[in-house]
């Protein structure tokens, strides 16, 4: 097995300052600094003679068309099949709009700003390739984090909270790194007016202080976890305080190494078309709208406010296509599964364990975000899914359909 990597900054200056920062519907101001550099992050693998290039970008979100057009880049310079290619991001929600028409209103995306982000998401694959590959054996570590974040509508509700980083080594010298965990990067709140990469940015760096490269951060089923409950602050210092518990406890944990075999690729698919029915949309606009009047804490509002925005085009009720692609990768001890989509967590511990090896990651936000899939019993009590397009149960049934995927592809 070989590898390498490389990284390109994406952080929007000259130009492309100031920007609006994207993730909370209640802020309204344009970013006033940088807290942090962004980064696109690529790593190269070939194991036996399959290739996998795995690209992280410390944004909120990416398009599918916009993903998809440089899969097929990448794909054809390099003649790699366009299911070995992952094009992912960390959500963070401190970072500038990425869409031409901004999700809650108000200015879009800087013009040329993602033009240039593209660019430099085809140049750090162009690095990986164009650097000398290594020869290297992978070593994983898992911890379970506590204390830190947990699933944010109550403690007691299912939580992923494991940590997974993987090493490929050359010696004892790291080559190229892999870091998963499962939590949402909302630590800083809609008061922060500065670019940053969040809890997967601090995650990133303090591993580059460990391994010597900055990782791939693959996030988890964390569309419904945070740091909420746990919550002392909104600010730097609440960034810190988390992240360095957390990097502690991580380096707690004991690497071992792994056998990585050559790749066996299988591709999902589940696609539906909903018709929302207009009375139902308004009702359920004005749910949203009185829980933000007898919100009780400023998270209440803050997370509400963002669901009524969502709400109000749903108001349009245009058809909904759930059109979801999942890659499943299996590699010997490490298996990954995407799925472009905020899964609740439940489902997310599901998955990993249909899988059944040393190291699987459930890698979501992966190519684009078909939304929130939330579980039954708590579907429309919680904003993740209070203005859902998608029907109650729908999770269930794509996660079952994985579930029977997974077990069939491994036959």
């Amino acid at each position: 097995m070989r590898a390498a990597t490389c990284r390109k900054e994406i952080t929007p200056t000259g130009k492309y300052f100031p920007c609006q920062l994207m993730g909370h519907a209640i802020r309204t101001d344009a970013a006033v600094g940088i807290m942090d550099p962004l980064w696109a992050t690529a790593v190269l693998l070939e194991i036996e003679k399959t290739k996998l290039v795995w690209v992280t970008v410390e944004l909120i979100g990416l398009d599918r068309d916009y993903t998809e057009k440089l899969q097929e880049t990448i794909a054809e310079k390099y003649e790699i099949p366009k299911e070995n290619i992952t094009i992912c991001f960390v959500h963070t929600h401190s970072a500038q709009e990425y869409q031409k028409i901004a999700l809650f209103g108000g200015p879009g995306a800087v013009p040329g700003y993602m033009d240039f982000v593209a660019e430099q998401i085809l140049a750090s694959v162009d690095g990986c390739f164009a650097a000398q590959m290594r020869e290297v054996e992978a070593y994983g570590r898992t911890v379970e984090i506590e204390g830190c974040y947990s699933n944010r509508n109550g403690k007691d509700k299912p939580c992923d909270k494991s940590f997974t980083s993987i090493s490929f080594r050359d010696g004892d010298e790291v080559v190229a790194g892999v870091g998963s965990f499962t939590c949402h990067s909302t630590v800083l709140g809609p008061d922060n007016l500065l670019v940053s990469s969040d809890l997967a940015g601090y995650v990133a760096r303090a591993l580059e202080k460990e391994w010597g490269v900055y990782p791939v951060i693959m996030i988890g089923a964390a569309g419904d976890v945070s740091n909420r409950l746990y919550r002392q602050g909104n600010d730097l210092n609440e960034l810190n305080r988390v992240g360095a518990e957390m990097m502690n406890q991580v380096a707690s944990g004991t690497e071992k190494k792994l056998t990585i075999t050559e790749p066996k690729i299988h591709t999902f698919h589940f696609e539906e078309i909903y018709h929302p029915d207009k009375a139902k949309k308004q009702d359920q606009y004005d749910e949203i709208a009185q829980k933000i009047e007898a919100a009780k804490t400023f998270d209440e509002k803050k997370v509400y406010s963002s669901a009524l925005a969502i709400a109000k085009r749903g108001l349009e009720c245009k058809p909904f296509h759930l059109d979801l692609n999942s890659v499943y990768l299996e590699m010997g001890d490490l298996k990954i599964l995407t799925v472009p989509a905020e899964l609740f967590s439940r489902f997310g511990v599901q998955l990993k364990a249909a899988m059944n090896c040393a190291c699987p990651i459930c890698w979501c936000y992966s190519n684009y975000n078909v939304g929130y899939l939330g579980n039954r019993e708590d579907y429309g009590a919680s904003f993740e899914t209070a203005a859902s397009d998608i029907p109650v149960g729908t999770t269930e049934r794509i996660v079952e359909e994985l579930k029977a995927f997974i077990l069939k592809e491994e036959k």
